[in-house]
């Protein structure tokens, strides 16, 4: 199999070597990887289909490979719709795993993709460039090489708007790298939908490692200190209060949530969600 110019994801699970140092935590956290990996292939990689849709199933990836703590994603053939689709359910890949303390770092880019069946080994152009770019960073998150930067903006997001708010699937922001110095990436906006319990609960285990950890509370803080965008509901969508959505140009991610920023069901049977796609 060899695909050609596709956006490729490598994230690490950090500090997942160091929890199975321990043997008599080895078979817990071999469960818990199990058990994500299984999630993640059956709620992020596919999506059910609208009924009376002629396709039962959604792929997001065409690609989708974990290698002991490595992740690889690679997206079907580069549109908007692909490349929107890639970055929500990447972004959808980090919260599932920050939800179970299993923070991910990685890079996005643009490349070949080659693997064998026979074998499964699998490589790509831009492997290098991901692994260097993933382990410089001394923070949890995802960010775009440069050089893919603006081809995944236009298709994702079009125009750089005027200001920031929370809910923008990416920023452009300064990262920590281990140089002790920063450098500005456009960086996944991975923690908007995170519960804050699950925010507070990974932050403590990131103590482990206090540059990781003061670093991504300092990420996490400055998206917190942005602007809000959300829509208020009425009285029979109770329990849920207001509903979020991190919007792209083709696709979205929604949340519905109570008075006390809960994930919460609408409590009204019908409802109705219009989208249009962005030309």
């Amino acid at each position: 199999m060899y695909l050609e110019n596709r956006l490729i994801a490598m994230l690490d699970v950090l500090g997942l070597s160091s929890q199975i140092e321990d043997k008599n935590e080895l078979q817990k956290v071999i469960e818990k990887y199990n058990r994500l990996i299984k999630e993640a292939r059956e709620k992020v990689f596919v999506n059910d289909t609208l009924a009376g849709s002629l396709e039962t199933k959604n792929y997001n990836f065409e690609v989708g490979e974990f290698v002991f703590d490595t992740l690889v994603l690679v997206s079907y053939p580069i549109d908007v719709k692909s490349s929107c689709k890639f970055i929500l359910s990447t972004l959808r890949l980090m919260e599932l795993f920050s939800n179970e303390n299993m923070p991910l770092r990685g890079a996005i880019g643009i490349g070949d993709y080659c693997a064998d069946d026979e074998t499964k080994i699998f490589l790509s152009n831009v492997f290098k460039q991901l692994s260097k770019e993933e382990q410089n960073q001394q923070w949890a998150g995802c960010v775009l090489l440069q050089e893919a930067e603006e081809q995944i903006i236009s298709n994702v997001i079009g125009r750089v708007p005027m200001s920031s708010k929370q809910s923008d699937v990416m920023h452009r922001l300064s990262i920590p790298i281990k140089s002790d110095t920063r450098e500005i990436r456009w960086c996944l906006n991975w923690t908007y939908q995170l519960q804050e319990s699950k925010i507070k609960s990974l932050l403590e285990y990131m103590k482990g490692d206090m540059v990781k950890y003061e670093k991504t509370k300092s990420y996490i803080n400055h998206i917190k200190s942005l602007p809000d965008e959300f829509q208020l509901l009425t009285p029979e969508f109770s329990p849920a209060t207001k509903l979020k959505a991190m919007k792209t140009r083709a696709c979205m991610n929604i949340r519905f949530e109570d008075e006390n920023g809960l994930p919460a069901e609408p409590g009204c049977e019908q409802w109705n969600l219009q989208v249009m796609e962005a030309k």
